[in-house]
């Protein structure tokens, strides 16, 4: 049975090369998130825009681009649907 978090919708976002914001669609605050996927070690872009209906700020973010990075936002989002946890398994037995 795959999970279904925000955290997974996000991941798969950034992995398909989208760019991310706060205010996005997935939650009330999305900001929450981001906390969790860099202290995983996944590097982001992280550039500040102006809002569009106010004179505010926000901040968008998006996937750094390098091969190890790339790979290591693979082993998180195959953590969090519990695919990794299935390959080890399989390997030990």
């Amino acid at each position: 049975m795959k999970k279904s978090t925000h955290i997974i919708t996000i991941m798969k976002l950034l992995l398909a090369g989208e760019k991310v914001v706060s205010r996005d669609r997935l939650a009330s605050n999305a900001n929450q998130y981001f906390g969790t996927i860099k202290k995983h070690g996944i590097e982001l872009v992280e550039v500040w825009k102006p809002n569009l209906t106010n004179a505010g700020k926000h901040k968008e973010r998006s996937l750094h681009q390098t091969i190890e990075n790339i790979a290591r936002a693979k082993k998180y989002l195959e953590a969090l649907q519990g695919v990794k946890f299935k390959q080890d398994e399989n390997q030990e037995s």
